[in-house]
């Protein structure tokens, strides 16, 4: 199946926000990136900065849900967030990580889109703080989450969707999330 087949999906994501301290910038980078890619296709150059701006702009908004699902004061202290994310959203980050990871690698085709990630980083009086390989695992840290796809996270969205569910344990649900998380360096 490839992406662009994939259904929605129902995402369980720790409730605290913590996991996100390190990814939150990626809303900010991702509006930067969509803008240049919109001014560079105004200018005849679509191809400029590898994806199409309105890649990087879905990419913004998803990272700016997410971060506000997970933020959400209305919401309280949780264990999890669930949200649902739709197809097109996924194969947006999906896209934007792959051009992330050519510019990484010194693709020439993504020279650009380098460049524009090391302007980013500099503030002009220090060393980056990020850099390209830092962008690209912060995403990537993100799609973890987003793309886990293990029995306790179909379980306990269908125990929240159907307001019940015989025989669903929420600590033992809980407690096989919180191992994938870790395997994927995250700390719920």
């Amino acid at each position: 199946m490839t992406q662009q087949q994939n259904p929605d999906r129902v995402c369980v994501l720790p409730g605290d926000p913590s996991w996100l301290q390190d990814t939150a910038h990626l809303e900010q980078v991702f509006a930067l990136l969509g803008r240049a890619a919109e001014v560079a296709e105004d200018e005849g150059e679509a191809d400029r900065y590898v994806l199409p701006a309105l890649t990087f702009s879905i990419a913004q908004r998803v990272i700016s849900r997410i971060k506000d699902d997970v933020l959400d004061p209305d919401a309280g202290k949780t264990a999890v967030v669930l949200v649902v994310v739709p197809a097109f959203e996924l194969d947006a980050l999906w896209a934007v990580l792959e051009a992330l990871r050519s510019a990484r690698d010194g693709d020439p085709d993504a020279a650009e889109l380098l460049e524009v990630l090391n302007l980013i980083s500099f503030d002009g009086s220090s060393p980056p703080s990020r850099t390209p390989a830092t962008y690209t695992a912060d995403l990537e840290t993100v799609l973890a989450v987003l793309a886990l796809d293990i029995p306790a996270v179909r379980d306990m969205a269908m125990a929240f969707a159907l307001d019940r569910s015989p025989c669903f344990d929420f600590d033992v649900a809980y407690g096989q999330l919180t191992t994938a998380w870790h395997a994927a360096g995250i700390k719920p």
